[in-house]
């Protein structure tokens, strides 16, 4: 074990997933002092470029459990609790994608790890897609799954426009904690269609939304991010397509076509300011495409590897 490196062993609250027990690491970083917990998985060829898994809001590293093994066969994975989720120290941060991305240089840093292929989905596809836009150096290649720099192409919903009211979002995410059944069927939009999913993943999210809901902490980081990307990112579009032009990373773009949380116009809207990055749109799916479609995801990843 190195001093980095902290024991692999989570004191209470969410657990890692049990077939991933043997990648555990929690890595304290060198430049921001926080400890992120992730799951390290290298059985494949170590002379492939590690890939980094960065999960959207609210979310944590079991997002991608069912990609994830198959990746590894490949080459190294890293599959990260971004900080403020998941089981990631929780700190009393600005929360900004900025903010985000050199936390991810930094554990790169940390682990000394030059060049990554980063794949991010949805919160974690916006931050992939800035830490290669600010650092190309650091990204070999790029895959953004539901999300990306481009602003929403629809108005807000009005259960967003609760959701960034501060005081009332904070009233209504608390709510949640006293119906369990209220907490999962908050994840619905997120899914083509959450009651088709395999009774083990129901029974998997079930529980991994209520210990998220209980968490004061992951609350705070949720709001702050959610407000700060509500101010930043429309700011970012300016200047988006000349940067976009300037950006040279292979980049693969995958969406839900039934996305209820990023409309899949989205995409389309990304794709046609960056032409050399190749749209696929996967039909019956939403949101949490991960996990809906892991094996598409799979295939697109390796397509690049």
């Amino acid at each position: 074990m190195t001093q980095i490196e902290r024991k692999s062993q989570v004191d209470g609250g969410m657990q890692p997933l049990p077939a991933f027990a043997s990648f555990v690491r929690r890595i304290e970083l060198t430049q921001h002092k926080l400890v992120l917990f992730l799951y390290d998985a290298q059985p494949g060829d170590s002379r492939r470029t590690p890939l980094l898994l960065v999960h959207g809001l609210g979310d944590e590293a079991d997002t991608w459990r069912h990609v994830l093994p198959a990746l590894a066969a490949q080459q190294r994975v890293l599959a990260v609790d971004l900080p403020g989720f998941g089981r990631s120290d929780k700190p009393d941060a600005s929360y900004t994608v900025p903010w985000y991305a050199a936390v991810l240089c930094d554990l790169l840093d940390t682990l000394h790890i030059e060049r990554a292929a980063v794949v991010g989905h949805s919160l974690g596809a916006i931050t992939a897609h800035w830490l290669a836009l600010e650092h190309p150096e650091r990204v070999e290649r790029l895959a953004l799954l539901a999300g990306g720099l481009v602003a929403p192409t629809r108005k807000p919903d009005i259960s967003t426009l609760l959701l960034l009211t501060p005081g009332l979002g904070e009233w209504l995410y608390t709510r949640l904690r006293k119906s369990p059944q209220a907490a999962y069927d908050s994840l619905r939009p997120f899914y083509a269609n959450l009651d088709g999913l395999p009774q083990a993943d129901r029974d998997f999210l079930f529980r991994r939304v209520n210990e998220r809901v209980g968490n004061d902490d992951q609350r705070r980081a949720f709001f702050r991010t959610l407000r700060a990307l509500a101010k930043w990112l429309p700011a970012q579009q300016k200047t988006l397509a000349s940067r976009l032009a300037e950006c040279k990373t292979p980049t693969t773009v995958l969406w839900g076509e039934l996305d209820h949380v990023a409309s899949v116009e989205n995409g389309r809207a990304l794709a046609a300011l960056y032409p050399p990055a190749q749209l696929t749109i996967l039909s019956d799916t939403g949101h949490n495409l991960q996990q809906e479609r892991p094996e598409a995801v799979i295939a697109t990843i390796s397509i690049g590897s």
